[in-house]
């Protein structure tokens, strides 16, 4: 929202092009934030959200909008960064939608106070109970609504700084296999979609030769690995920070990968991963939110590197790093948005850079 006196103000609860009345709520150096105090002019995208907890729960702030304005405003973030950063993509790919509008997600955490259970209101460190969420897919939401019925439980109950404990939880698990404060191993969110990004890479590399050497940085637990020996690569090394996904991903033993316990946020992670692979021809990094946070030194470590698949779960860091490639010569030949998380904000980006 634009202020009469041209300050940009952040308002929870409102779409483009709406108009109302607003009241400024905090103010701090970076950004200002407003509440709706009455809405006078509606969009016409607007719906009844269907879900009784939208207002408290907080982990769908879309839900308000129907699919198409929301599939809209994601293209036209991407479109924002790019124009902003700079950045020239010699193809770009309409957004892949989920298949599931609602009932999609295979994972989530829900905090729990022992007595209550639901999501931690956005910005806040309070409990929002819920009875039910839309967006999780059908065994997750019977496994929700067992967590639910379980309670109280005393085992549940908050023990450290946060009035809640919380439970990591998939729908590989049943009830039994719930434990508080225990993060799962990463997965995607999304079922579907990560079946799309999984044939999205093995077309985007259908014209590499299987005997070229991979490096696939941030490999996890192998979700991409697996997609990549099952599309015929030979020579795939997998690194991946210490921990329960590498383990997970070295007890596939999937042939053709050699995997590598490395920081990628050490300053010698390029040189390091160049020696071990110093013939690579593709690079496929999937990162974190923070994107690639040590970038100097790739280009150089890796000379042979002919292309790089870049997935990203951030667009304002991809769009960062990005910058930093251009100025080495790599270009964006083509960009595929992707919806994981229908009713919020998030968008991933898949790309493929070339010299």
């Amino acid at each position: 929202m634009t202020h009469p006196d041209g300050r940009v103000l952040f308002v929870k609860g409102i779409w483009t092009e709406e108009v109302g009345r607003f009241r400024v709520s905090d103010r701090t150096k970076s950004y200002e934030t407003a509440e709706l105090v009455s809405l006078d002019e509606r969009s016409s995208d607007r719906v009844t959200p269907p879900c009784p907890h939208v207002d408290t729960c907080g982990g769908c702030p879309w839900m308000m909008v129907n699919e198409e304005a929301q599939a809209r405003a994601k293209e036209q973030r991407i479109t924002f960064l790019l124009d902003k950063n700079g950045i020239a993509v010699t193809e770009r790919r309409p957004l892949l939608r989920s298949p599931d509008f609602f009932g999609y997600r295979n994972r989530a955490q829900f905090k729990t106070d022992g007595k209550q259970i639901g999501y931690v209101s956005e910005g806040t460190n309070v409990l929002a109970p819920i009875e039910d969420c839309l967006v999780l897919n059908p065994p997750m939401r019977k496994l929700f609504q067992e967590l639910r019925h379980a309670l109280p439980q005393t085992a549940w109950q908050p023990t450290g700084r946060f009035p809640w404990s919380y439970l990591d939880v998939d729908d590989q698990q049943t009830l039994r296999d719930v434990v508080p404060n225990r993060r799962l191993p990463f997965r995607q969110g999304n079922t579907a979609q990560n079946e799309q990004m999984k044939r999205w890479i093995a077309e985007t590399l259908k014209d590499v030769s299987r005997n070229v050497p991979l490096i696939e940085a941030f490999c996890g637990s192998g979700n991409f690995t697996q997609a990549l020996v099952s599309a015929g690569f030979k020579q795939i090394l997998a690194a991946e920070v210490r921990g329960s996904a590498l383990e997970e991903l070295r007890a596939k033993n999937m042939p053709g990968v050699q995997s590598l316990e490395i920081n990628m946020n050490e300053k010698t992670v390029w040189p390091q991963l160049g020696r071990q692979s110093p013939q690579a021809r593709v690079l496929i990094v999937d990162p974190p939110r923070e994107g690639l946070e040590e970038r100097a030194g790739l280009f150089e470590s890796l000379p042979q590197l002919e292309k790089i698949v870049y997935i990203s779960c951030e667009p304002t860091t991809w769009a960062r790093d990005l910058k930093d490639f251009q100025k080495s010569g790599w270009k964006v030949a083509h960009l595929t948005p992707l919806d994981m998380f229908p009713h919020t904000p998030h968008v991933e980006i898949l790309s493929l850079l070339t010299r």
